[in-house]
Formats: structure tokens, C-alpha cells, sequence
């Protein structure tokens, strides 16, 4: 199985939709979309993903099951500096590097900023909604303390599994395809989910550009048992290949021109 992000197209955020570049990426990303063999998609409730879902399946003539916990991580903190609020994932880079619980898996959402906007309750809100999801496909957390996942098994323990790393070609365990339409702060919690990192070290270490696509594969190197592993990340070339430049939304400076 892969679990697929894209990021919305460039969006015009006052009134909730794609600018016109944002549908021109929207539409380019359409012709990759329709190669793909994909089980199911979702989308979040808000406008500028709706669109892009929209544009991105317009030849499908599918639909994508919409998800409110999918929408943007929008949740404000206390900012002690300004006496206002916050993004919880926009840090000055002095802020976030003299707080260690931010690297930390399990402590990150016990600062005193964190837990003035509920963070873990948000936090959690999400990975138990994508958690439902994976379910209804086989797949079920082992434990809260780990990523591993258990499912039917793809596998007998008398196959070679352990080291077919080097092989060119797997056996394909899981030929399901799962498309979600989200956000970066939101896509980044989920990834945190799957990988065992703090979210906040995504947030600020990492960037995906709008219409990007990032892709998780599930690896099952014991039967039954499976993790999420990162495939690609904020992957561009629908955008590239055509000659159209991919937007800096959400990053503070210009994005590589590739």
C-alpha cells in the first residue's frame, strides 16, 4: 500500500481557493493523477483543497471522501513575546532551537505555548481520524507508543524477506493506493504520526510546495507487520516537466528553480 499527499494548489487564502497559478498547477497535477492506480481518494473541507481535488480528478469521474479532521492544522497558541497568538507551526528559528522538548516525539506538546492551545488534543484528534481510515483497510496501530502497524499478512516467514532490499523488484505486498488532498501543516502531523518524529521538527526543518506530492510506502519485513517509510517528498515534477515554476507559499524565500 502507498499513502499519497498532495498539497493544494497555490492558494489565495483570504477567500479560501486557488489563485489562477494555483489551478494551473491544479491541472497540471491532473494528468499525473490519472495515471495512478488508486483505491480511494480524500479530501479536506476547505475550499482550496476541494478545488484542487476538483481540478486533479476532473477526468476520473471520481470522488473524494471528505474529512474535517484533514483540514488545515489551524490552531492558535499563546505567544509570550508579542501577548497574541500563533501558528503552532510557524516558530522564529531562535524559539524553536532553545526548546528541547520540540525534538522530542513525546514531550513536544508540553511546552506552555503547546498546551495553551490544546496541541495533543488536536494532535491526537487527527492521527485517530487517519488511524479510522487505515483500519477499514486492515491496517491497525500495534501500539500508541510505536509506529508499526499489523495487517494480513503479505507473506510467509519461509520467504526471503529480510533481504530483498537489494533487488530491483519487490513483490508487490499491498497493490492499494491511497490519495489524500491536505495541507502542510496538517500533512506534516501525519507524517509525524507514520515516522516517529516530532511534528515540530517537520514543520520547521521541512517544506513541501503546493500541488507536491509526497509518498509513503508500507514496508512489511515481518509478516503481518508493517511501517510507513518515505518514498518521496514534495515531489514537483508535473510542475518541473512543464516549465511552470512551483510556488514558495509557506516558505520564507524563494523555492529552488529546479
Amino acid at each position: 500500500m502507498h499513502l499519497i499527499f498532495i498539497r493544494h494548489g497555490d492558494p489565495d487564502y483570504e477567500h479560501d481557493t486557488l489563485t489562477s497559478k494555483g489551478v494551473q498547477e491544479a491541472l497540471l497535477l491532473s494528468e499525473r493523477v490519472a495515471k495512478w492506480n488508486v483505491q480511494d481518494f480524500f479530501v479536506s473541507p476547505l475550499g482550496r483543497t476541494q478545488k484542487t481535488a476538483e481540478l486533479a480528478m476532473k477526468n476520473l469521474n471520481r470522488k473524494a471522501e471528505t474529512l474535517n479532521w484533514l483540514q488545515e492544522f489551524y490552531y492558535p497558541i499563546a505567544d509570550e513575546k508579542s501577548g497574541g497568538k500563533r501558528i503552532a507551526w510557524d516558530w522564529m528559528p531562535e524559539d524553536f532551537y532553545s526548546e528541547e522538548k520540540y525534538f522530542s516525539k513525546d514531550l513536544w506538546h508540553q511546552t506552555k505555548a503547546m498546551k495553551s492551545g490544546n496541541m495533543e488534543e488536536h494532535y491526537n484528534e487527527v492521527c485517530n481520524g487517519f488511524d479510522s481510515v487505515l483500519k477499514r483497510y486492515g491496517y491497525e496501530k500495534k501500539s500508541s507508543s510505536s509506529s508499526i502497524y499489523t495487517c494480513v499478512p503479505h507473506f510467509v516467514k519461509e520467504e526471503p524477506s529480510v533481504d530483498t532490499h537489494i533487488n530491483a523488484c519487490q513483490k508487490n505486498l499491498d497493490e492499494r493506493n491511497l490519495v489524500f488532498f491536505c495541507h502542510l501543516g496538517v500533512m506534516f502531523v501525519l507524517l509525524s504520526h507514520l515516522t516517529g518524529i516530532s511534528p515540530v521538527q517537520l514543520w520547521q526543518g521541512f517544506f513541501v510546495a503546493p500541488t507536491s506530492v509526497t509518498v509513503l510506502g508500507a514496508e512489511e519485513r515481518v509478516p503481518g507487520e508493517v511501517v510507513f517509510r518515505t518514498q518521496m517528498l514534495g515531489d514537483c515534477t508535473h510542475l518541473i516537466s512543464q516549465k511552470e515554476p512551483p510556488s514558495s507559499s509557506g516558505f520564507f524565500g524563494n523555492v529552488f528553480p529546479y
